[in-house]
């Protein structure tokens, strides 16, 4: 009867011959590679227990290095690289493959990065998942199984392994910190005054940004990248279609695609809104297409906006505050005014109500309802 074959990503016995006495070994064995042909594999070292080691490491990735699909002998390390590579083929943003490559080459790469495909047990993942959320906080953890879900996907699709691994782990519970809060509406004459005559806002330029926040609930990287091409020519509307976005090794860039598909939407100002930028566009034509760049004319980076607004939070006597708050206190206003979960979503950019209802509440375009409701709620202030 004839000996079986091993199966495909699997060797045979090892053998070890002396060439150069005590000084050269030689480790070999056959290989079965994916097309199903066995092939002599060596290496060699200064000992026998280091060619037999050389040899062992070789064929974790010999499928890798000859160029080969994924097979369950490849490592975790060579598997998260090719998802990498797989990700920036598709075109996902610049963010998302800057979080992808930190859980990647940090956590993944370092902790279970030499565990094969097939030695990726979901007990094990489940520990290492553990280890990071105890070591790194649950957003590491997070980040860590979304990458290893889409690498071991990328193994099921490749027929390295029958079914997913990650889908058997346990959830990751995030630990509820205390999110934003809206700025009181009662309070809110007294915030615009103190942000108009604090004296460091108005060196930064950064008071009609944040009224502008005010009156429209857009993000922060939003505001930053809008451009005059983006405002209707009346300024009775402006469209989300860029944010501002630091790229490592490159610098601050117009990312020319927003947070979410339903972020990309067009606003229909308020007339508060529309007289700050028909203001900022007569004073900066002709020197920029930004409406809200740094002092520099240069495009505003939001960490760092956030970062002087919370510099000058205890100033303005409101020490919560965040850039977030003015998305929250539009919410607020547009929900104690009567409009549904549906106009305050469409005009935040939300993609589900709930989320609105959810957290917010006390495309096509934005509700021109809720524009009109601003503007009736900010008279008087601006």
């Amino acid at each position: 009867m004839p000996r079986p074959r091993n199966p495909i990503g699997s060797h045979g016995v090892i053998n070890v011959d002396e060439l150069i006495p005590k000084a050269k070994y030689r480790a070999r064995t056959r290989y079965r590679f994916s097309d199903g042909k066995a092939r002599q594999v060596e290496r060699f070292g200064s000992t026998e227990a280091k060619a037999r080691h050389a040899l062992k490491v070789a064929l974790t990735t010999i499928e890798a290095d000859r160029g080969g699909e994924l097979k369950p002998t490849t490592t975790l390390r060579a598997l998260g690289q090719q998802f990498l590579a797989a990700k920036r083929d598709a075109g996902r943003s610049e963010g998302t493959l800057e979080t992808y490559g930190y859980a990647v080459n940090v956590h993944i790469g370092k902790g279970v990065g030499d565990l094969s495909v097939a030695e990726a047990t979901p007990e094990r993942l489940q520990r290492f998942l553990t280890r990071v959320e105890r070591e790194n906080g649950p957003g590491a953890a997070k980040n860590c199984r979304s990458a290893l879900s889409g690498m071991m996907g990328l193994a099921v699709r490749n027929g390295a392994l029958p079914r997913n691994p990650v889908r058997e782990l346990e959830r990751i519970n995030h630990r509820k910190k205390k999110g934003s809060e809206a700025i009181p509406l009662q309070d809110l004459p007294t915030f615009i005054e103190r942000v108009r005559n604090d004296p460091m806002l108005i060196e930064w330029d950064t008071v009609e940004l944040i009224e502008f926040m005010l009156a429209t609930g857009w993000r922060i990287a939003e505001v930053c990248a809008l451009q005059i091409d983006s405002v209707q020519d009346d300024f009775t509307a402006a469209s989300v279609d860029a944010i501002a976005k630091r790229v490592p090794k490159v610098g601050m860039v117009r990312q020319e695609f927003p947070k979410t598909e339903t972020s990309r939407r067009t606003t229909p100002l308020p007339s508060a809104a529309a007289a700050i930028l028909r203001r900022r566009w007569e004073r900066l034509e002709g020197q920029t297409a930004l409406l809200f760049p740094t002092p520099l004319l240069r495009l505003r980076d939001p960490s760092n906006t956030q970062r002087e607004i919370r510099d000058r939070r205890d100033a303005l006597g409101f020490p919560e505050l965040s850039t977030h708050s003015f998305r929250k206190t539009v919410a607020t206003m547009l929900d104690s005014a009567g409009l549904s979960a549906r106009d305050i979503a469409e005009y935040l950019g939300h993609a589900n109500p709930s989320i609105t209802q959810d957290t917010y509440m006390a495309k096509t375009t934005g509700s021109r309802k809720a524009a009109e409701t601003m503007q009736s709620r900010l008279d008087g202030w601006f």
